[in-house]
């Protein structure tokens, strides 16, 4: 069929692939190219689901894609992908100067426009000016699709709420006849459905998604107040993921095995990265409180693999795409199931064996109960806001009640998204260790009761518990 093989030469041309990552991703671009309904698009970081857009975007002729992205960070790393596969890709912010601004905007009101992408954030996108500029473009017929990149940010259901997102649900009233292209890593059905509404997707939707299950992630949860050494456990852990050390110092850097350790504070990540370094294993600290430049630094040594342990808050990883993380692990509660998925997640994409794990407190889970209750007594009254405090709150019990089951990780994280029950075949604690598992857990029940210390269970019998075990 001719629009199948336009759709491949297309691909072999602009990304040099002669086929697509997965049977779901060539159908997603192949609906998106007939430019008949709007496309919904729910895979993992890495699976490439943006082609899912620059490709049909790329076989729009004499056509723009506006994408829509929440963080200039994420739409530079887009931007600069693009450049070096030579194609046209350019944003409009505030950082500009107004001598880039004012090249911008030529190319775009020229006749024959030479730009394919254009990406912008959400505020902006709310701005007089832009919305003139889409007038002008959409006047000359110069629209092919409007993307959004990161859906999930629309919906109030969502780990990563950001009410700019919701004004993009305008633009479809006043361009109709522009097809749109929402895509994410992490939707539950609600969110999903809050996506298709806040949007205004026409019906019925075209939706690809990916069940949550990843085959090669292992996840486990220890229990913090069984352990004797935190940093050593750490350092333990994470070389054991690493691997052989003749073959980790024998592969060339960036190819390397590496971690991220998620901790929920900036003076956490400060004592992580020094603690593990201490133990023998290289780690660096990545937090908002660095200056742009040190972040950038820290983050391209990590990147480039001089180092092979980024310690960050949650503010890291959006948009980060290195397929060798052996491991994944985060010292605090995460604050609900999604941002957990999604973060660990970003282990493995390469698809070789990989490990998720969750250090669990009641002190973590006390802290983080504590200022979202605040956060709720000041919203009390405020409408939305007191609505939006009320689901985190409803969030974070899900992930507390994640922590404090025997149920397998995989299931939990099915259920959540509304999948089928997976095979798990051994990739959890639960399911590879039934009966270590529930000892952990009732261990865990019995130092948490006010008179654990005069019971017999030592820290011995804990490191016992974990003795072995990675």
């Amino acid at each position: 069929m001719a629009h199948e093989s336009a759709v491949h030469e297309a691909l072999k041309k602009h990304f040099g692939h002669s086929k697509f990552k997965s049977d779901l991703q060539e159908k997603a671009v192949k609906c998106a190219v007939k430019k008949k309904q709007d496309v919904y698009v729910s895979m993992p970081t890495g699976s490439g689901k943006s082609l899912c857009f620059q490709l049909p975007g790329l076989m729009s002729e004499n056509q723009i894609t506006i994408v829509f992205s929440p963080l200039l960070a994420l739409i530079k790393d887009q931007i600069d992908h693009l450049t070096k596969l030579k194609v046209p890709a350019d944003s409009l912010n505030s950082k500009m100067s107004t001598k880039e601004r004012d090249r911008v905007i030529m190319d775009l009101k020229a006749v024959r426009t030479n730009l394919k992408f254009l990406y912008i954030t959400p505020e902006q996108a709310a701005t007089k000016f832009f919305q003139d500029l889409l007038q002008t473009l959409h006047k000359h017929n110069k629209l092919a699709y409007f993307a959004v990149d990161e859906a999930h940010c629309v919906s109030q259901w969502g780990h990563d709420f950001r009410p700019d997102y919701l004004k993009l649900g305008e633009l479809r009233s006043k361009y109709s006849d522009v097809i749109w292209l929402a895509l994410t890593a992490t939707a539950s059905r609600e969110v999903k459905e809050d996506i298709y509404k806040q949007l205004r997707l026409h019906q019925p939707v075209a939706q690809f998604s990916t069940p949550s299950f990843r085959k090669n992630l292992f996840y486990d949860i220890v229990y913090k107040n069984s352990i004797e050494d935190d940093f050593q456990h750490l350092a333990d852990f994470a070389r054991h993921c690493l691997g052989n050390p003749k073959e980790f110092k024998d592969t060339p850097k960036p190819q390397r095995g590496c971690g991220i350790v998620y901790c929920r504070t900036r003076d956490q990540v400060e004592r992580m990265a020094i603690g593990v370094t201490k133990q023998g294993i290289g780690a660096v600290a990545y937090h908002a409180g660095l200056k742009t430049g040190e972040r950038t630094e820290v983050q391209e040594a990590w990147m480039r693999g001089d180092q092979p342990i980024i310690c960050a808050t949650n503010s890291f990883g959006m948009g980060v795409d290195k397929p060798s993380v052996r491991f994944v692990i985060h010292w605090d509660v995460p604050q609900n199931v999604a941002a957990y998925y999604q973060e660990s997640g970003r282990a493995g994409r390469d698809g070789l064996q990989s490990y998720c794990r969750l250090y669990y407190g009641r002190e973590d889970v006390r802290s983080i109960r504590f200022l979202l209750q605040n956060d709720a007594h000041r919203a009390r009254g405020r409408g939305d806001k007191e609505l939006l405090t009320e689901r985190a709150i409803k969030q974070f019990e899900k992930i507390t009640e994640f922590c404090e089951r025997t149920t397998c990780r995989h299931k939990l994280f099915s259920d959540f998204f509304g999948d089928p029950t997976p095979d798990c075949s051994g990739q959890c604690d639960v399911c590879k260790r039934p009966k270590k598992a529930e000892k952990a857990l009732e261990m865990f029940h019995r130092l948490c009761m006010d008179d654990a210390f005069k019971s017999h269970i030592s820290l011995q019998d804990c490191a016992d518990l974990y003795e072995g075990e990675f």
